[in-house]
C-alpha cells in the first residue's frame, strides 16, 4: 500500500468516525428548525430544553398566542375595563348609550352577544371597534336556556344559537346568520331540563350543551339535527355537595376537544376531557401545554403564551387584590396564585367579568 492510499484510508476511517458519532444536536441549524416547525407546542418546549441550539431552533418557530383578556363592567353599566393579563395593563372605554344596563351573556372571536336582563333584544357588539349588530325581534317569554354563536357576524358562517324548554319532552331551537330579518325556529322532542348556567362550546362545526345534571347535546347549524349523547357524566367526588358540583363548572374547546373544569372553594380543580369514542369523560391530571381561561359565559384556551404567564394553569376571570395580575391554580405547583384567594368559585354568580379574544392588533393598544 503507498503513501497516497494509506493517506486516502485514514481520512475515510475518520470521516466514518464522525458521522458515527454524530448526534441529533449536531444538525445544522436550517434542518433543526425544519423538524421543530412540525412538534406539538408541548413536544417543541420539551425539545427547547435539550441543549442551546435545540433552544434557538424551537424557539425561532414557536407561536405565542396571545391570551384572551379580561373585560370588567362597571356597576353603572356605562363603561368598561380591558386588562390584559400578560402585562397588566388597563384600558376604560365608555359603552354605547344603547347598551347601557346590558349584559354578556356569550363572547366569541371578539365580540360579545348581549341583551338587557331577560330581554329579547340581542345585539352582537365589538369592543374593541364598537361595531354594533342589532339582532331581529325574538319573542322569549320567560327567557332563554343557553345561548352563543359561532363565530363573528362579519362571516356569513355566524350563526346565533338559543334553546328553551317550554313545556317538559320539548326542546325550541332559534338561530339567526347575516342577512336574515327574522329567527328562524324548530321544536324537537326532547328531555334537557335544569340548565342554570351557560355552557355552551361551539366546536367541530356544532354547538355543545350541557345541562346541571351534566347531559351533553349537540345542535348542528347545518344539519339543524338536536341529539342528546349517550354519554355518562363525570363521577362527583364523594366529599363534594350536589350544589357545588353543579355551580363550579366551566366548559371550554381546544382544537377538536371538550374539556370540562370543575371548582369546589379552595381544592384543587377537577379536569375532565370528552371521549367521544368511548362515551365518557375522562379525568384528567393536569392541562399539558394549555392554559385555560374561565368565566361564567366564556372561556378561552390557549396552547403557548405570553412567557410571563403560567402554562399548565387556569385563569379565572379575577382579578387579586392588589389588581396585578389574577386569580390563577398551577397544575405544576399545585397551588392557587395567590394560596389565600378567599373565593368560593362554587357559588360564585357574578357575569360581570368575562374573558375576550383580542384583535390582530393587540400589540398596538396593548
Amino acid at each position: 500500500m503507498n503513501q497516497n492510499q494509506s493517506k486516502s484510508n485514514m481520512s475515510m476511517m475518520i470521516t466514518k468516525e464522525k458521522v458515527e458519532n454524530q448526534t441529533w444536536r449536531d444538525l445544522p441549524l436550517e434542518l433543526l428548525i425544519s423538524v421543530m416547525a412540525y412538534l406539538e407546542i408541548k413536544d417543541n418546549v420539551r425539545a427547547s430544553a435539550v441543549c442551546k441550539s435545540w433552544h434557538e431552533a424551537a424557539v425561532s418557530v414557536r407561536i405565542i398566542d396571545q391570551p384572551p383578556w379580561l373585560m370588567h363592567f362597571s356597576k353603572s353599566k356605562n363603561s368598561y375595563e380591558i386588562y390584559n393579563p400578560s402585562n397588566g395593563k388597563k384600558h376604560t372605554m365608555e359603552l354605547p348609550k344603547s347598551l347601557a344596563g346590558s349584559k354578556v351573556r356569550y363572547s366569541r372571536d371578539g365580540w360579545l352577544l348581549m341583551s338587557k336582563n331577560i330581554s329579547s333584544d340581542f345585539v352582537l357588539f365589538n369592543p374593541f371597534t364598537m361595531d354594533l349588530v342589532v339582532l331581529p325581534y325574538l319573542e322569549l317569554w320567560y327567557g332563554y336556556q343557553l345561548v352563543g354563536f359561532s363565530c363573528a357576524p362579519t362571516s356569513s358562517d355566524c350563526v346565533v344559537f338559543t334553546i328553551k324548554d317550554y313545556d317538559p319532552g320539548h326542546v325550541t331551537i332559534r338561530t339567526w346568520s347575516p342577512g336574515q330579518t327574522v329567527w328562524t325556529s324548530m321544536q324537537v322532542e326532547s328531555q334537557f331540563l335544569d340548565v342554570k348556567r351557560n355552557y355552551v362550546v361551539f366546536l367541530n362545526g356544532v354547538f355543545y350543551c350541557l345541562n346541571i345534571r351534566n347531559c351533553l347535546a349537540v345542535f348542528d347549524p347545518s344539519l339543524r339535527t338536536w341529539n342528546v349523547l349517550d354519554v355518562l357524566p363525570p363521577r362527583c367526588p364523594d366529599h363534594i355537595d350536589d350544589e357545588s358540583w353543579y355551580e363550579g363548572k366551566f366548559m371550554v374547546g381546544y382544537e377538536g376537544d371538550i374539556f370540562v373544569i370543575c371548582t369546589f372553594g379552595n381544592a384543587e380543580p377537577l379536569v375532565f376531557k370528552l371521549d367521544l369514542t368511548q362515551g365518557v369523560w375522562e379525568k384528567r391530571e393536569n392541562l399539558g401545554s394549555l392554559s385555560i381561561f374561565v368565566s361564567i359565559n366564556s372561556c378561552e384556551s390557549r396552547t403557548y403564551v405570553h412567557e410571563g404567564m403560567l402554562r399548565n394553569s387556569i385563569y379565572f376571570a379575577k382579578l387579586c387584590d392588589n389588581e396585578t395580575r389574577c386569580v390563577t391554580y398551577s397544575f405544576d405547583e399545585r397551588r392557587y396564585h395567590p394560596s389565600e384567594h378567599n373565593i368560593n368559585w362554587g357559588k360564585q354568580r357574578s357575569s360581570e367579568n368575562i374573558w375576550i379574544e383580542p384583535p390582530e392588533n393587540a400589540l398596538e393598544i396593548a
